[in-house]
């Protein structure tokens, strides 16, 4: 379940609605390395929360991007993850303490470009 995933989509403002899209595309593509898929847990849920990005725009998320920060799917226990925005010094941190993180990638967004 992506959290606040229809709130997402709703508040596209100025953005193309495929680079809302592909990001949720990335989100998921994310998720799933933090989950990889077992037959044995076929029927265990988990929830992905996007408040963070649910109302900014895919310009201002790349704005951050370029000023140094990246953002991460941070999983926080066994059925729960959040999309942070991080700075670098948090993701050495995170690697440190041997965290569950994903980067996402925003360059796939860029195959979507006219």
């Amino acid at each position: 379940l992506v959290y606040y995933g229809p709130a997402f989509l709703q508040n596209m403002g100025n953005d193309e609605a495929v680079k809302r899209l592909g990001l949720l595309a990335e989100i998921y593509r994310s998720a799933r390395e933090l989950w990889p898929a077992e037959v044995a847990k076929a029927a265990v849920n988990v929830t992905i929360r996007i408040d963070m990005i649910k109302s900014l725009s895919v310009s201002a998320m790349h704005e951050a991007t370029a000023k140094g920060d990246v953002w991460l799917l941070v999983k926080h226990n066994e059925t729960e993850a959040f999309v942070e925005q991080g700075t670098k010094r948090k993701l050495n941190k995170m690697i440190a303490t041997s965290q569950n993180f994903q980067v996402l990638d925003l360059a796939c967004l860029n195959a979507y470009d006219a």
